[in-house]
């Protein structure tokens, strides 16, 4: 499998890649080029370019979440007749404390038009070793919407995820139904852990730790990235091995 990341918050010096609160990756396994979440604006696309990358040649669109930092680089994106596919509550409106919306600004009619709009609260298979978790079990956040990526390879399942609204741990557990295993090789993607405390952030990594202990694989690896902030990610760095992730980095897994 290879990631490239064609949005996160930040970038690496002398890359002259463009960076912004948001996030989107460029998936690869086997044949399937999976275009997953799109950013906050055009800005993956002009990195792509950068980058040599012909988005023309996605095969899949998934969306993790209807927040617009991952949905609104849609509305510069047109791949027409492609698989996107989402939550179907990602349409939902969100409107925070300052009256000010942050949904998802394309709506579902526009986005039927130009794609072939997969919206499902159950699983669905992408490909023999791709799934898009749909629904996820346990989600106690306003966010019903967030969902969450498996990738089934011969050593266990590695989950791609947006902002973890919906909980990471929730995430795993429902990861290793579906796939049925134990088995987590890894996880690329936001935690939303932002602004916590030294004692929630030991809390989380302890249950983190205790999650992913349950398995076969010694060492899983985590890429933490969009939604963590410094501090999370340090206190991470205490019970995992964690990795850094910016705009423009390939990863081969």
């Amino acid at each position: 499998m290879k990631i490239t990341v064609l949005i996160e918050n930040n970038s690496r010096i002398d890359n002259y890649l463009i960076a912004e609160p948001g996030l989107s990756l460029l998936v690869e396994v086997g044949e399937r080029k999976v275009l997953f979440d799109t950013g906050y604006s055009d800005a993956f696309i002009k990195n792509a370019k950068k980058l040599h990358i012909d988005l023309n040649k996605v095969t899949d669109i998934v969306i993790s979440h209807g927040h617009n930092d991952h949905t609104r680089g849609l509305a510069f994106l047109n791949l027409t007749g492609t698989n996107l596919y989402a939550h179907p509550n990602i349409f939902d409106v969100k409107i925070d404390e300052n009256n000010l919306r942050y949904g998802c600004p394309i709506s579902q009619n526009e986005l039927s038009n130009r794609y072939n709009l997969i919206l499902s609260k159950k699983p669905v298979a992408i490909s023999e070793n791709i799934v898009f978790l749909g629904e996820i079990p346990g989600n106690k956040s306003q966010d019903i919407d967030d969902t969450a990526l498996a990738f089934k390879g011969e050593k266990g399942v590695f989950i791609i995820t947006g902002c973890s609204h919906s909980g990471i741990i929730n995430i795993i557990k429902y990861a290793k139904q579906v796939c049925q295993t134990n088995d987590i090789t890894g996880i690329f993607g936001g935690f939303h852990l932002l602004n916590q405390n030294d004692e929630e952030l030991e809390r989380f990594c302890l249950k983190l730790k205790s999650e992913l202990n349950n398995q076969n694989i010694l060492n899983p690896l985590l890429y933490p990235c969009h939604c963590c902030d410094l501090k999370s990610k340090i206190a991470m760095s205490k019970f995992f091995d964690i990795q850094e992730v910016c705009t423009g980095d390939i990863f081969m897994l």
